[in-house]
């Protein structure tokens, strides 16, 4: 019963559910859509594509939960969270980022200059997130009980303004938040690298992998040519950058250096990838946000395979 009362939800959401087109794919901002057409590959596709836009990566997860989309791309949270609750989801492949772009930042007039001192400060972060995951671990590392910190539970851009207007010390976010902080004269205080996984996912339906491996198998390859395009030379991130910017309304130079510093490209599903979703789960399990269960369960490595043969080309025309 609710299974079909969200598909109706989305359907009516969305004006037409997946079916109208050859293949649905969820994005998040535009990140993909503007990078694969920025890089060209879209122009002689054998089938239909529609982009969904979204704002954040739940509402992603939870539209291919219901069937609304084919593919999705986003962050690990979500999709481990429904997979704790055996949602029809498989992770298909990775979107691997540096991890400089995911940061513990504080004001830029601040007297804060390590994680210790954020014991008695207030800090903004969101449940369930890369935000919660990274300031939890970084003041258990540094030895601050994590109840000498007072928590606000703000979405990124809210937080983003509480830490302008003063009402936070500190938040946990990510890029573009950062960078745009950074701009403003904000301070990293450290970030994720080490301390987190921070993983992004490329997910599909279940049964669109049945029923749509070959338009799924080509979409991804297309993605990974885009984004290792993108990652090739400054001139095609310049590129990227420019048409994201132009699409989303933002500032081109922010987008330019969020796009040099994650330098995002798409890989195939790894052991080491399933271990760091493990880790993940584990941690929000002891959060009381989800349950504990075998993170391999959620992964589908049958689209490695062309994933990995794309690699390989692409450090070879690099030599």
């Amino acid at each position: 019963m609710l299974r079909n009362t969200l598909s109706a939800f989305f359907c009516s959401s969305f004006l037409v559910c997946a079916h109208a087109a050859d293949l649905t794919v969820g994005d998040q901002s535009y990140g993909a859509r503007t990078v694969m057409e920025a890089a060209g590959v879209l122009n002689d596709l054998p089938y239909t594509l529609e982009w969904k836009q979204f704002t954040a990566g739940s509402p992603v997860a939870e539209a291919l939960n219901v069937g609304a989309l084919d593919v999705g791309l986003l962050g690990d949270a979500p999709v481990l969270f429904l997979g704790a609750l055996g949602a029809p989801i498989k992770v298909i492949g990775l979107s691997r980022q540096k991890l400089d772009g995911v940061a513990i930042v504080v004001g830029k007039d601040s007297a804060i200059t390590s994680v210790a001192d954020l014991k008695g400060k207030r800090v903004a972060i969101w449940k369930g997130s890369w935000s919660q995951q990274l300031m939890l671990t970084a003041l258990d590392q540094a030895g601050v009980p994590r109840d000498a910190v007072e928590y606000r539970y703000l979405t990124a851009l809210d937080a983003s303004h509480a830490l302008d207007g003063g009402s936070v010390d500190a938040i946990a976010t990510w890029d573009p938040y950062v960078i745009q902080q950074e701009r403003q004269g904000a301070r990293v205080l450290l970030t994720a690298k080490t301390l987190i996984p921070a993983q992004s996912f490329i997910v599909a339906n279940d049964k669109s992998i049945r029923d749509k491996r070959a338009q799924i198998t080509d979409f991804i390859q297309r993605l990974q040519k885009a984004r290792a395009w993108s990652v090739a030379n400054k001139q095609n991130t310049d590129a990227y950058a420019t048409a994201w910017a132009a699409l989303s309304k933002a500032d081109a130079d922010v987008a330019r250096g969020w796009f040099e510093r994650s330098a995002t490209v798409v890989q195939p599903i790894s052991p080491e990838a399933i271990t760091q979703a493990q880790q993940t789960i584990d941690f929000f399990n002891k959060e009381g946000l989800t349950k504990s269960y075998p993170a391999a369960t959620v992964f589908d490595d049958s689209f490695s395979a062309v994933l990995g043969a794309e690699d390989k080309r692409a450090a070879q025309a690099q030599r």
